[in-house]
């Protein structure tokens, strides 16, 4: 008998003319022939998670150009360019982080800061661009920019509050006028035009502290016809200020009401004050679904939380107006005293000064990096929080790691099916270069707090989904080929806080729309990223 696939060859060469004619048609028959038939790429044998949440199945995947052709049995007939044998591997959608510095200072970035070699090592392929309230305001201008530049996995821009917030008042703690949020909103509407998937906040840091959430959230709604996420590192994550449960409340009420998805960013419990409390957050976030609020988190495994020793340290009142103006507060006298006592609070809150060690910083850092503010202090013989302000004064104001959670805490949030996978990578810890393979080796292997389909789905369809990225973190026919393939029995993360750059290992292929940016376990050259635009 003769296949329908031959037999719809044999009547494109029969219905062609004979002669010269004839030859030109075969030879285009043929070309469609292999063009139906031919896949870049073929992966058999390895252990399939789809990016749902289902469980693994053994299956092939047929990639051909930048997307994916098949899921499942190898047609007849197809001819491969590549083949991946990934028997004793596991196959999924490429992971996408939605919170992270990988990309910060895009698209000014050097070719191998584009590269993102940390992430692709990792098994990430996408990307956002803007977390913590940095994102553009020009996105397209940074989009395009970046794209032409090269990219090495993709990216999504959020705009950035922060961003927009410093455009208009500056480092001002005043409260904005209707004018200024009417600017505000201008720049907001812009930004998502120009294809944001959302707002990105960060209202822990200054100046967008100095925000009440009735401005942000008038700023924040210009969103609203556009859809999309409010995305926030939120005001506060311990006891700082209006606290952990009215922040998370706070955070909530912006999305919410603003029409938005709210995604509350590296979700945790942050300091000896709320320790154990995860439990009561993922209620509050629970109770808000049922009254109709769509609320989600992301999260990273790590103990450890990364910012700056003045964000870490210093009450937000004395950083109002810039370093000008905090320098004059921390010569007088009176007010010093003030600082100091405050900020013994601050490290009160973060465990004290044994838990915050120094690991990136600017010209003259380098004889602090890898100390903790315990060593710096005995050192220099003054207190914790007189040695960190003395720093801060001399602009050394360091980024730090701050050992501040409890690893019940993070599996408690963990097991949250409506907490996604992010890394919060920032330069000097190492889950920039370690998170994701961390996850996969410390909770899903070695002690199981999940398992491998809900880690996948949290890393990348469940990504895909809240922010609405078209046809990513996904393995069916016609989505992108975003695709790695990794070796579970050898991946984990390398990075440590004394040597935060050390590549993660297992990744055996990473794709990035079709195109091999890891292969056989090495980086390659290839620049196959693309700058996501929300339509």
């Amino acid at each position: 008998m003769i296949s329908p696939r031959v037999s719809l060859f044999a009547r494109a060469f029969f219905t062609c003319c004979t002669g010269l004619a004839g030859l030109f048609c075969l030879a285009g028959a043929a070309q469609a022939q292999e063009t139906a038939d031919t896949v870049d790429v073929l992966i058999t044998g390895g252990q399939v998670y789809d990016g749902t949440g289902a469980p693994a199945r053994t299956a092939a995947i047929g990639l051909r150009g930048d997307r994916i052709r098949f899921v499942g049995a190898v047609p007849r007939g197809v001819v491969a360019r590549e083949r991946i044998d990934a028997r004793g591997l596991i196959v999924a959608p490429g992971f996408i982080d939605p919170h992270t510095h990988a990309y910060e200072g895009l698209p000014r970035l050097n070719a191998t800061a584009r590269q993102n070699a940390s992430s692709l090592m990792q098994g990430v392929t996408t990307v956002v661009l803007g977390a913590d309230g940095r994102g553009p305001i020009d996105v397209r201008i940074a989009l395009d920019s970046a794209e032409r530049a090269g990219l090495g996995t993709n990216t999504y821009a959020l705009v950035g509050f922060g961003t927009v917030r410093g455009r208009v008042l500056g480092a001002s703690s005043a409260p904005a006028t209707p004018a200024q949020v009417t600017a505000m909103r201008a720049l907001i509407v812009k930004g998502m035009e120009e294809g944001a998937y959302g707002v990105g906040s960060g209202l822990f840091y200054a100046p967008q502290s100095y925000s009440t959430t009735d401005e942000v959230l008038a700023v924040v709604s210009a969103a609203r016809p556009f859809g999309g996420v409010y995305d926030t590192h939120q005001r506060d994550e311990s006891s700082y200020t209006i606290g952990l449960f009215a922040s998370v409340q706070e955070s909530i009420r912006i999305g919410c009401e603003s029409g938005l998805t709210t995604n509350i960013g590296h979700i945790k419990a942050l300091g000896v004050d709320v320790w154990g409390k995860a439990d009561s957050v993922l209620s509050i976030m629970g109770a808000a679904r049922k009254r109709g609020c769509v609320v989600v988190a992301d999260q990273y495994p790590w103990t450890a939380s990364g910012t700056g020793l003045s964000a870490a340290l210093l009450p937000r009142w004395v950083q109002a107006g810039g370093r000008d103006s905090l320098l004059a507060r921390t010569n007088d006298g009176a007010t010093r005293t003030r600082i100091l006592t405050e900020m013994e609070e601050n490290l009160r809150r973060r465990g004290g000064d044994s838990t915050l060690l120094l690991i990136n910083g600017g010209v003259g850092s380098a004889p602090y990096i890898g100390k903790t503010l315990r060593d710096v202090s005995r050192s220099s013989g003054r207190s914790a929080v007189d040695a960190a302000l003395g720093l801060i004064e001399r602009g050394l104001d360091m980024g730090v790691a701050s050992f501040n959670m409890t690893e019940s805490d993070i599996e408690t949030f963990m097991r949250d099916p409506f907490v996604m996978t992010s890394s919060d990578g920032s330069s000097g810890h190492p889950r920039l270069y370690g998170t994701f393979p961390r996850k996969i080796r410390r909770y899903v292997l070695d002690k199981p707090v999940i398992t491998m389909a809900r880690m996948v789905e949290a890393s990348s369809g469940q990504v895909a989904r809240t922010y609405g990225l078209t046809d990513r973190g996904a393995l069916r026919p016609g989505a992108y080929a975003d695709v790695i393939v990794f070796d579970p029995r050898t991946i984990r993360d390398e990075a440590t806080y004394t040597e935060p750059t050390k590549l993660a290992t297992g990744m055996r292929f990473v794709f990035v729309n079709g195109k091999a940016a890891v292969r056989d376990g090495s980086l390659t050259r290839a620049l196959a990223g693309r700058a996501l635009r929300k339509r």
